[in-house]
């Protein structure tokens, strides 16, 4: 959550209005940046 945060911070938004921001909405951030990405092939889901 802190990377979140800072990131958030980094890109303009006042600390402020981050930490008024609901609870479940920042969770439901966290959950989609680290949803894992769908490849087609092997090589590509390998780093390859």
């Amino acid at each position: 959550m802190d990377k979140l945060i800072l990131k958030l911070m980094k890109s303009g938004k006042d600390i402020n209005e981050i930490l008024d921001m609901p609870i479940h909405y920042v969770v439901q951030l966290m959950q989609d940046k680290n949803k894992p990405r769908k490849e087609t092939s092997l090589i590509a889901a390998f780093g390859g």
